[in-house]
């Protein structure tokens, strides 16, 4: 900042000898531009905090819906045996029913 400072002071002097008129920077300006810069700096930080929760936070519900999605997984492969025995169940009550039917 302070570089800025000593550039805008070294603009000044061009500007008096092209124009013959004097502009001044003044530690008042300086201290304007630090208290503008930590402003600005602060509500980008602040954003950008921001930003970081939410992604956490979205990090956590991706992390607990890959665990629902593992528990839904077992789930349906002991769903899947039971369908297994019950689809041998009406396969045989359907032959049954078929040789039944034969005999009437």
């Amino acid at each position: 900042m302070g570089k800025v400072h000593d550039m805008v002071t070294e603009v000044c002097t061009l500007y008096f000898q092209r124009m013959r008129r004097y502009v001044y920077v003044t530690p008042k300006s300086y201290l304007s531009f630090i208290e503008q810069y930590t402003s600005v700096y602060s509500k980008k930080y602040s954003e950008l905090k921001e930003e970081e929760e939410n992604i956490g936070k979205g990090l956590i519900k991706l992390a607990e819906a890959g665990q629902g999605v593992e528990e839904l997984k077992e789930d349906l492969k002991k769903e899947e045996v039971q369908l297994n025995i019950e689809m041998k169940k009406a396969n045989a009550l359907l032959k049954n029913l078929e040789i039944e039917s034969a005999k009437a």
